[in-house]
């Protein structure tokens, strides 16, 4: 009797576990996944990104969608692209996904080859990642070329790490420069009279390897006269009055900016070399005593101003090397305290905008990160501060 009870406890034990056990212990664990990748249409650099197809096992699995991933950020392939296809999967009853491993997977048709799989709800779903071959051929041409006083310009091009840019004279080869930007400067290079021209083809990132070359941009016409400045055959002229430039030819630049040997000058109305401050336009510039136009920080009697990259004296606040300054409406630079929209400022000696706490005069006082003086507030760190700014200690 002892043995019979024991053996129905066993039993009843038994089922009891039985009952509680997962439902997916009794599916069949899906050892390889097969799927076959195909499109209309391959992907080409230049193309519009289209769809892909993806078809599977119908007695275990089946596919429920498959896209290109590259489509999250472009619109078109490009040279150099690697077509990223996700594929996601459902198990039918009584099956599920147990492995992500590359061994698992056997995959045919568009070159396709497996990256990544990952399993959720237990290995009802499985999403797969797949990589096609890598986009091949040549970067297309650039568009939209065109002349800005002696500067080239054109469209960027995706995929492309740099440009060779081909300047022309009269249709004869002048030299042919490489740049990663989208502008190239080519005042210098003039130094015959003639129509100039250039054509621009782009450097894939991925290979190296040269793209198409553009058709030639419009032509910029340089004449004698501006060829002698940039072939130095011109020179510097004194008399009484001031300083002037004599083309080869006996002409002279006169009323407005000219550049010679790579500076930029302004000459007046009468064709002399102007030299301080020139208000053109609306805006100033200042040329130093040799009359050549400066840019970024100059000291004027005292006074600190900032000139742009196009000699353009600045104001108001401007960011420098990172540094933050204030500048007046009369472009000089300002340092200590400074009310500027009702809110203080404290401008070090070197007229940086300062931030966090700072000493002044014997007291200290928090800037925000944004520059303005804490009052009557707590500070980030748990001191106060009261309607001066002053640390209350």
């Amino acid at each position: 009797m002892k043995m019979k009870k024991a053996w129905c406890i066993a039993l009843a034990a038994a089922m009891t576990f039985m009952s509680v056990m997962p439902a997916f212990a009794a599916d069949i664990k899906i050892d390889t996944v097969k799927l076959t990748f195909s499109y209309d249409t391959a992907p080409a650099s230049g193309d519009s990104i289209g769809s892909i197809h993806v078809s599977g096992d119908t007695s275990s699995y089946y596919v429920e969608s498959a896209e290109y991933t590259n489509a999250d950020d472009q619109d078109t392939w490009t040279v150099g692209d690697i077509p990223e296809v996700k594929v996601e999967l459902y198990a039918k009853d009584g099956y599920r996904f147990s492995y992500t491993s590359k061994s698992h997977f056997k995959l045919s048709g568009c070159n396709a080859e497996f990256k990544k799989a990952k399993i959720y709800d237990s290995g009802d779903y499985i999403e797969v990642t797949a990589q096609l071959k890598r986009i091949g051929g040549k970067l297309e041409g650039t568009s939209n070329l065109e002349w800005n006083d002696g500067i080239a310009e054109w469209d960027s091009i995706d995929g492309a790490k740099s440009y060779d840019v081909k300047l022309l004279r009269d249709e004869k080869t002048v030299t042919t420069v490489n740049t990663t930007g989208t502008t190239f400067n080519f005042n210098g290079y003039f130094n015959k009279e003639g129509d100039y021209t250039f054509r621009v083809r782009a450097i894939a990132s991925y290979n190296d390897k040269a793209g198409e070359w553009s058709d030639d941009s419009s032509s910029y016409y340089v004449d004698e006269d501006e060829a002698g400045v940039y072939n130095g055959t011109g020179r510097w002229v004194q008399d009484n009055v001031g300083w002037w430039y004599s083309y080869s030819s006996g002409g002279y630049p006169s009323n407005g900016w000219k550049q010679i040997n790579g500076a930029w000058y302004y000459f007046n109305t009468s064709g002399y070399r102007q030299t301080g401050w020139v208000r053109v336009d609306r805006q100033w510039y200042y040329l130093n005593g040799d009359g050549v136009m400066t840019t970024g920080w100059q000291l004027v009697g005292g006074q600190w101003y900032y000139m742009n990259g196009s000699g353009e004296m600045q104001t108001g606040w401007q960011a420098v090397g990172g540094k933050w300054y204030y500048l007046d409406p009369t472009g000089a630079m300002k340092t200590g305290w400074q009310q500027l929209g009702g809110q203080w400022y404290y401008l070090n000696g070197s007229g940086e905008m300062t931030t966090g706490w700072q000493a002044v005069g014997g007291r200290w006082y928090y800037m925000g990160s944004n520059g303005v003086m804490y009052a009557n507030t707590w500070t980030p760190d748990g001191r106060y501060v009261d309607g001066s700014g002053a640390w209350v200690q």
